[in-house]
């Protein structure tokens, strides 16, 4: 089918388009240098026709484009024509002098063929695949030494063009017209000017062709890469096309393969060898800065004061000066993916190339950048300035005469959008800048290098909140307020746009921060940062329109929200308390917006879930994030711990609501990695290593000076003072316990609705495993825990309602449905031979939290255990001894000792024997079994009791922090956070709860408040 479509795009006309094409170039290879004007005419237009319609199959089909280069390039005439040709042009040169009018027609015929033919094989080079025959094309052409050839025409060019720039010069300051009244200077003028952007269109297509041979399969290890030099044979020599086989052998197919990796790996050491050799991309932006001061000669005040000259001239001046300069500057962008798609180092250095790719580079996108907001332009030379801002005035004219504020050439060459990317991306530091640092750093000092990005990513948030609902009629008289000076400039960068320039620059920001680019050296990116940061949320759903291969989202989370300042809760062995301080750059973070800006996102990615769209924007971003970092608490932890305190628990609050969207939704799969595990997996581990952290705080609390034991000195937010607990300490604890009871609910519905289906989660078994001790040691310390038989034998529905009778004074048994079951889930995952649900790293802790529940369910459920109404014990006691062998293995003598103490009480309750053999029924043995338990958790797991002691009494004390509507079922999430939401207080009971909906306020009434409402109104 492939072969097919590519067919239909060669159409009569395009073969005979090649068949004259091909006859020019016979006839100009048989004349030589002294091929006649006529006949070099000839060949440059019939190969301009040709150069045009690649681009036109691309805009037709992108497969069959590529397809139908291939096969051109597979003809071998036509290849061998093509390469002939180019050998030939290229080697023509010159050099400027006063000329006969016929010597200017040669002249300028020799440099509209030599441009003609640079734009065929650039054009062809861009859209064709990898195959074979392409391959051996591009590596003819670059080992026959055309780009160094192409090089010195560009100097032939770059002397021409100052030739007749300083006579223009000359002429203005005399008074005269100059030279561009003439008819045989304004015939040499054009293609010369045209011809800079040639040798760019050829560097683009053979560096894109590297992109693409990289991307196509992996290289050979074993080969070593070809010569790089010129000693290449002569184009005019046959070549073996790469891939033929002598034999149809399976031998030889796989000897032909081996040669066309081998040919792939050799082609970017031979590309980069020739581009460090000619530094044709160096020449080229040399040659650019002559084509801006000849254009600034030639602007539209010559007109003016030279009446004689012909406008039209000046407009086909202008038209191709501003062709030259996308072309040139469009070559950036293709080494940005020459150095990050892994080629060979070779390619990657040879981006270094010198002052003037670099100053290139960044000029114009200064001058589009001063365009845009009216500030400085750093001093860049008047002429330099002049010529690309024209090229963004270009761009302006052009969308109004097409009566569409996108303009007619969408995606494919943004003469705005792209200068100020090749800036951001210039700027942005070690790993992605392409420039030699030394000359770079010559020219832009690294102290400026910030303050330039910080203005690149404000322009990108002021067009995109500019942008966002802006209708087309809105749109177009922008532009023509921009074009009569009434107007920002910014309107060119539409919402496809603008989004995706300010997530690029934020990035540069950063990195040249990382780089030491900072005041005094600081690495704290700034309150400014931040706040340009968190604007970009509502714009991540705006469609990278010409950006293939971006996703603003994912770059969103993995470059911005990455950035957060972390502090480490759970270094080994024990976790130690939060630092005095917050970390560099939090203040920054949190003052800038951070926390509502990872509500919205959270709320976004609920809201989409409930909605039935798991793909997302916000879901992408916080998938990204996920994946960025391995300690989710890292980043969380020290937000909450000093945050604002009323902004932290909506966002506690939100991450509920998205847990019970995840779980209404029903998406999560086992490995973790579709959208609703976005929100079940950062929660998971922020309480899992809460967990830890809440056991850390204890133990070095009790170790403390002059402490008098956590019960006395250090009651947790539900039982009195803190003590010596810090403000933040006192904070994370509040938003540790209020997450554990709004988040483990739903969690654990999770875990056994897809453990019902076949799957395992191992993050929320290990988070609800972690979590059962010290929560059944609360309960047990203030009354008694909820059985959790009733709420298994009701179903799903009990869930929901046990969560709400939390909310009315019920212990934490409610929390974690059906703990007896958890444990014996949890002790089928040991089998004593090493393996577990989880890897090494966190094994250990697996098993210490396993011994820990199942002592602690054991003494809390003692009648569910032992099995009552069954043939025996739930748990089984070949389990537990293999749980005790492990422990023993890794060293923890106190959880293995109370791990071998279950197995010899379960049997004993199964007979109906007390704690020391003695008889006294099933049910006594069993309460005394469970106290005999209970009496020996001090010295098996000393730090339980304290940890417990710094939580509070119930679920709903540890809600109460969070504010916001009663409801705990509440699922609202209208706005962009839970803390605007409006709440109506309760009549009844004096204000004591409040309600965002009558909705909510109707069942919280009937799932319990109604006897509270009661009894504080009486």
């Amino acid at each position: 089918m492939a072969a097919q479509a590519a067919q239909t795009l060669m159409c009569p006309e395009a073969e005979a388009n090649l068949s004259e094409f091909f006859a020019h170039a016979q006839a100009v290879l048989a004349a030589g240098a002294e091929a006649s004007p006529a006949l070099l005419n000839a060949l440059a237009s019939s190969t301009n026709d040709m150069a045009a319609r690649p681009c036109r199959w691309l805009d037709a089909d992108e497969t069959a484009a590529g397809n139908t280069a291939a096969d051109l390039l597979g003809r071998p005439a036509f290849k061998q024509a093509l390469l002939l040709i180019a050998n030939e042009v290229t080697r023509w040169s010159w050099a400027p002098a006063q000329r006969s009018a016929e010597e200017h027609e040669g002249l300028r015929a020799k440099v509209g063929a030599l441009r003609a033919v640079e734009l065929l094989c650039g054009s062809l080079l861009l859209v064709a695949p990898p195959t074979p025959p392409v391959l051996d094309f591009a590596r003819r052409l670059v080992r026959s030494q055309t780009l160094e050839a192409l090089s010195g025409r560009l100097s032939d060019a770059r002397a021409e063009l100052d030739f007749l720039s300083d006579q223009a010069a000359a002429a203005a300051a005399a008074g005269g017209a100059g030279p561009f009244v003439h008819a045989d200077a304004c015939s040499l003028l054009l293609p010369l000017v045209a011809s800079v952007g040639a040798p760019a269109v050829l560097t683009r297509g053979c560096l894109m062709l590297a992109v693409r041979v990289s991307n196509a399969a992996p290289q050979p290890q074993q080969r070593q890469p070809a010569a790089a030099s010129g000693a290449a044979p002569e184009p005019s020599a046959p070549a073996q096309p790469a891939g033929a086989a002598a034999g149809g052998s399976g031998g030889a197919s796989d000897s032909a393969a081996e040669e066309a990796a081998a040919a792939s790996a050799s082609y970017a050491q031979e590309l980069a060898a020739a581009l460090r050799a000619s530094a044709v991309v160096e020449h080229t932006c040399i040659a650019l800065a002559s084509v801006l001061r000849l254009w600034d000669a030639t602007g539209p005040e010559a007109i003016e004061e030279h009446p004689g000259v012909d406008p039209a001239f000046l407009r086909a001046l202008s038209a191709h000066a501003d062709k030259t300069v996308s072309n040139v500057t469009s070559t950036f962008p293709a080494l940005h993916a020459a150095t990050e798609v892994g080629l060979s180092a070779g390619l990657r250095i040879v981006a270094a190339l010198g002052p003037a790719a670099f100053y290139s580079s960044v000029a114009h996108g200064i001058a589009v950048l001063s365009a845009l907001d009216g500030e400085t332009s750093y001093g860049l030379d008047p002429a330099v300035l002049a010529g690309f801002t024209r090229v963004f005035w270009v761009e302006v004219a052009e969308r109004l005469e097409s009566g569409s504020s996108s303009g007619v050439r969408r995606s494919k060459d943004f003469r705005c959008v792209g200068p100020l990317m090749n800036l951001a991306a210039s700027l942005a530091g070690k790993g992605f800048i392409l420039w030699d640092p030394a000359a770079a750093s010559g020219i832009f000092p690294p102290f400026a290098v910030l303050p330039l990005a910080m203005r690149v990513a404000r322009v990108g948030v002021q067009a995109a909140d500019e942008a966002a609902g802006r209708t087309e009629v809105v749109a177009v008289a922008a532009l023509r307020a921009a074009q009569q000076g009434t107007g920002p400039c910014r309107v060119l960068l539409d919402w496809t746009m603008a989004p995706v320039l300010a997530v690029f620059a934020l990035q540069a920001a950063s990195s040249a921060m990382r780089a030491g680019a900072g005041p005094e050296g600081s690495a704290c990116l700034g309150e400014e940062w931040w706040r340009l940061a968190a604007a970009l949320t509502p714009h991540l759903r705006a469609p990278a329109a010409g950006f293939p291969g971006v996703s603003l989202p994912s770059h969103y989370g993995k470059h911005i929200l990455a950035e957060l300042p972390s502090v480490t809760l759970a270094p080994a062995p024990l976790p130690l308390a939060l630092p005095p301080a917050p970390p560099l750059g939090l203040e920054s973070a949190l003052a800038g917006g951070v926390l509502p800006c990872l509500e919205r996102l959270f709320r976004r990615a609920a809201a989409s879930l409930r909605e039935s769209r798991p793909d997302s924007s916000e879901v992408e971003a916080l998938l990204a994030l996920n994946a960025r970092y391995d300690d989710v608490s890292a980043w969380l932890a020290p937000l909450l711990a000093w945050g604002n305190a009323r902004q932290a628990a909506a966002l506690v609050r939100t991450i509920g609501k998205g847990l019970e969207a995840t779980a209404a939704a029903d998406t999560i799969t086992p490995d973790d990695t579709v959208c609703g595990d976005a929100v079940l997996a950062m929660a998971s581990h922020f309480l899992t290593a809460g967990r830890l952290w809440l056991e850390g705080l204890a133990a070095s609390r009790d170790r403390g000076p002059g402490s008098a034991g956590p019960l006395a000195q250090r009651a947790g937010p539900g039982g009195g003072g803190a003590g010596a607990h810090s403000p933040a300490e006192r904070q994370l604890l509040e938003m540790l316990a209020a997450a554990a009871a709004a988040w483990l609910p739903p969690m654990c519905r999770l875990l056994w609705a897809r453990f019902d289906a076949g799957a395992m989660l191992s993050s929320p078994l290990i988070t609800c495993l972690c979590w059962q001790p010290v929560l059944a040691r609360v309960d047990a310390t203030h009354g008694t825990p909820t059985r959790p038989s009733a709420v298994v034998a009701a179903g799903p529905a009990a869930a929901g309602a046990a969560a709400g009778s939390s909310a009315s004074g019920a212990g934490w048994g409610t929390a974690l449905t059906d703990p007896v079951r958890l444990v014996r889930v949890a002790l089928r995952m040991v089998d004593g031979d090493g393996a577990g649900p989880v890897g090494d790293p966190k094994k250990v802790l697996y098993l210490r939290y396993l011994a820990q529940a199942c002592c602690t369910v054991a003494a809390a459920f003692p009648e569910e255990v032992a099995g009552r109404g069954r043939a025996g014990p739930v748990w089984e006691t070949s389990k537990l001894r293999a749980l005790t062998a492990e422990l023993r293995t890794h060293g923890h003598a106190a959880e293995a000792e109370a791990a071998e103490a279950l197995p010899a009480q379960l049997v004993r309750w199964a007979h109906g024997s007390g704690p020391r053999g003695g008889r006294g029924g099933a049910r006594a043995s069993a309460a005394s079994g469970a106290q005999a338990l209970a009496a020996r958790f001090g010295a098996w797991f000393p730090g339980l009791e304290a940890a417990a002691a710094l939580l509070p009494a119930s679920p709903a004390a540890a809600r109460a922090c969070l504010g916001g509507c009663s409801n705990p079922a509440c699922a609202n999430l209208e706005g962009d956070s839970d803390a605007a939401l409006p709440l109506r207080a309760c009549a009844g009971c004096g204000g004591a709860a409040s309600y965002c909906s009558r909705e909510c306020q109707t069942a919280h009434w009937r799932s319990g408040h109604r006897e509270a409402c009661r009894v504080r109104g009486g």
